[in-house]
């Protein structure tokens, strides 16, 4: 079925590209946001309780599912509503949105999303999506309209845990880069040598490939996310390993590598964290 009337909240960063991709190909779309912001004059920006009173999809691409859950409980939910949250969150409050979702025959759809600001602009993000699946099949040609890589991975909750395991290896891969790279600097070795060596090696990875020539060494540091995202992300994935007997050291010393740095840098760019390592005190994580 592609008749669906589609409903969007959340233009930020990420937000408004994957927003403008879906406007390309679909015509019954709104959105709104908390902020007031240019958009194509085609699609009608409209509040969020109109949204939940005409849509049959609705869309979120804010910070977190706790936020989706308060806004869930606030409006009047349609029968039959789909819900589709990109945002990267705790599963089990995913699953409790789902059950909450059951009693107004609704369903919840959680699709981590992987690729960044310039995936979400050129509609080459990759999505992990949990949930019932006849109704992503439902919504797939939606999905497909800003995402060139949808991996289906079951029950409720399984895209955003696959989304925190995803960041955790990420973030982990980011730091490991960071600290190395400076460990060159003081042996007089060319940080753009040791990313082209990376690069035609087996050590090259999407952080040498694209983060640091494109984001870091270029001296942008436009990552488009910030340090206390990665903090988040990290954050929860340890808060779901700490309750369970599985070994998690390495994703702890990721942790705890970022919970060193200052609160007052938050807000900071996360790239940033390479040129400021020392700044930051980094190495000594005990």
């Amino acid at each position: 079925m592609n008749n669906h009337t589609i409903g969007f909240i959340g233009l930020g960063n990420m937000g408004k590209p994957i927003f403008e991709n879906i406007s390309k190909k679909i015509n019954h779309l709104y959105c709104f946001d908390q902020q007031n912001l240019d958009i194509n004059s085609s699609y009608e920006f409209t509040d969020t309780k109109r949204i939940f009173e005409i849509c049959d999809v609705i869309i979120f691409c804010i910070k977190t599912n706790k936020e989706i859950f308060d806004i869930l409980k606030k409006y009047k939910i349609k029968n039959n509503t789909i819900f589709v949250d990109l945002t990267t969150s705790l599963p089990d409050i995913t699953i409790q949105i789902n059950s909450y979702l059951e009693k107004f025959n609704s369903f919840y759809i959680d699709a981590g999303m992987s690729g960044g600001a310039s995936g979400a602009f050129n509609a080459t993000l990759s999505l992990m999506v949990g949930g019932n699946k006849s109704k992503f099949e439902e919504i797939y040609y939606i999905l497909k309209t800003f995402a060139s890589n949808i991996f289906y991975l079951g029950k409720s909750g399984n895209g955003h845990m696959m989304k925190l395991l995803h960041n955790s290896v990420c973030h982990s891969i980011f730091l490991l880069n960071c600290e190395i790279l400076n460990i060159a600097k003081n042996f007089d070795l060319n940080e753009k040598e040791v990313i082209n060596v990376f690069n035609k090696s087996n050590a090259r990875s999407y952080i040498s490939e694209k983060r640091f020539p494109d984001n870091i060494l270029s001296g942008k540091f436009n990552g488009k996310s910030t340090i206390n995202n990665l903090k988040k992300d990290l954050n929860m994935i340890s808060s779901i390993l700490e309750k369970t007997n599985l070994d998690m050291s390495y994703t702890k010393l990721s942790t705890n590598i970022l919970n060193k740095i200052d609160d007052n840098y938050n807000d900071d760019d996360f790239t940033t964290i390479y040129k400021n390592w020392s700044k930051y005190n980094m190495f000594d994580i005990n």
